[in-house]
């Protein structure tokens, strides 16, 4: 049997357009991937919502529930009757009160673990600098604990005045510029803060109360004040060679062997850690404007402060007197706290660097603050924190001469301890904003 095919001539014309298209679909896919793949940025980080997800369907059935619920504004009738209880407290019955924290280093893997009463918050190096990255540095820190102070002080002045404040949020950041305080301490400098807030108060209103914020703010008068510090070594000598064998868990005489390789490899680079620190909250891509990611919001109903730092978020808040739960350290503790924090890590940096031998380390502040600041009789009183005392707590083989140069080489460069002693700027602005909207608007991104 013979078989005859015969194909038409519109079936070969459209076999050969089939071929042509495949062949363009298959070049495209080829010069696709010959093209260089952009690179992801690193430093860009994936947001979370912190809110908590709505059970409701539809807006109007979530707006008339929040309706029959406490708002910042009632918080602020709680807090102006507990400013008013405080006025007519006669200053006889008050006192001034000491305010404390310490930090230790974790022997093993060198994180700052923070203690302020019954609260703790740790602090880390990123992965560069032989940390783990569980917790922001104190640069970041302190910056955000500015903001922090801020909106609590200016709810107070809102409730003293009578103003209604339906949300507040404040961003802060050290913005850059020719002047650097020294070529070895780079600490945060040429502070700018915005104040979010949604209030049907007029703009010479809102204005107002930020100079006064100002004025009554304990951690920014603090911030951008002189201070003096005193410094103090509590040291004991221990063995020069270890005296538990193999298998022990490593200590932190080990972790300061790989913070030195980690040390060197950074110095190799041409950069000075600090500078690297001071840009994690203000990161950056060449594509689009500067994001702030320090931010504090006022919780509307405890009045409590949501401390976001980049990824890492925390809890602000006061005690019984200001209408507070404490629910978490106060702005004035935590500023005292992240003193200890950088110390302590600058402390590991210079061990490091001169192959000094720790095998253990913390760090304990104190300092005083009074109520009665500006009362009568109390009017020479500053309204911050004074009286800044700190120890240095070592365990080491080396001898306490050795040690006390040690303490003296970590003052000389430790970015926070000299904030204190520097006198900072620190300007400020107000935007009418939702605080969860505050990246959306435009005079966010201007200098």
């Amino acid at each position: 049997m013979t078989l005859k095919f015969s194909i038409k001539k519109s079936d070969r014309i459209f076999s050969g357009r089939v071929l042509v298209l495949g062949g363009l679909v298959l070049l495209s896919i080829l010069l696709a991937s010959c093209q260089p793949r952009q690179k992801k940025d690193s430093t860009e980080l994936v947001e979370l919502s912190t809110d908590y997800p709505s059970i409701f369907k539809t807006k109007a059935a979530e707006e008339k529930f929040k309706a029959a619920y406490p708002s910042l504004n009632d918080f602020l009738k709680r807090r102006l009757t507990a400013l008013q209880l405080l006025e007519q407290t006669p200053s006889d019955e008050l006192q001034p009160i000491v305010l404390s924290a310490r930090t230790t280093a974790e022997q093993r893997a060198g994180v700052r673990r923070i203690r302020i009463r019954g609260h703790q918050i740790i602090s880390d190096s990123d992965y560069t600098f032989a940390g783990y990255s569980l917790g922001p540095g104190s640069p970041e820190s302190t910056l955000t604990v500015i903001a922090s102070d801020i909106a609590d002080t200016y709810l107070s002045e809102a409730a003293l005045a009578g103003v209604r404040i339906d949300s507040l949020g404040v961003s802060i950041r050290s913005r850059p510029d020719s002047v650097r305080p020294t070529e070895r301490i780079v600490y945060p400098h040429n502070l700018l803060y915005t104040i979010y807030v949604k209030s049907p108060a007029t703009d010479e209103q809102l204005e107002e109360l930020r100079l006064l914020t100002e004025k009554h703010s304990p951690v920014f008068n603090l911030a951008s004040t002189k201070q003096t510090i005193k410094g103090d070594v509590d040291y004991k000598q221990t063995p020069k060679d270890l005296t538990a064998k193999p298998p022990y868990q490593p200590g932190l005489r080990e972790y300061l062997k790989y913070k030195r390789a980690a040390l060197l490899w950074r110095q190799n680079r041409g950069g000075f850690f600090a500078d690297t620190v001071l840009q994690r909250g203000n990161r950056q891509r060449s594509d689009r404007p500067q994001i702030d990611r320090l931010h504090v919001e006022v919780d509307p109903v405890s009045g409590a402060r949501r401390v976001h730092i980049r990824h890492f978020n925390f809890v602000h808040d006061n005690p019984v007197y200001l209408a507070g739960n404490d629910l978490g350290p106060t702005a004035n503790e935590h500023f005292l706290a992240v003193l200890t924090s950088c110390i302590t890590h600058i402390t590991e940096i210079q061990a490091a660097s001169r192959e000094v031998i720790l095998d253990s380390l913390a760090v304990s502040v104190k300092g005083t603050v009074d109520i009665r600041a500006g009362r009568p009789g109390f009017e020479t009183v500053p309204n911050y924190l004074h009286d800044i005392q700190y120890t240095v707590h070592v365990s080491s083989p080396h001898t306490y001469d050795e040690i006390v140069i040690l303490r003296d080489a970590v003052e000389a460069v430790c970015p926070i301890y000299n904030l204190y002693l520097s006198e900072q700027k620190i300007e400020g602005r107000i935007v009418r904003e939702n605080p969860g909207e505050y990246r959306k608007h435009p005079q966010y991104y201007q200098e």
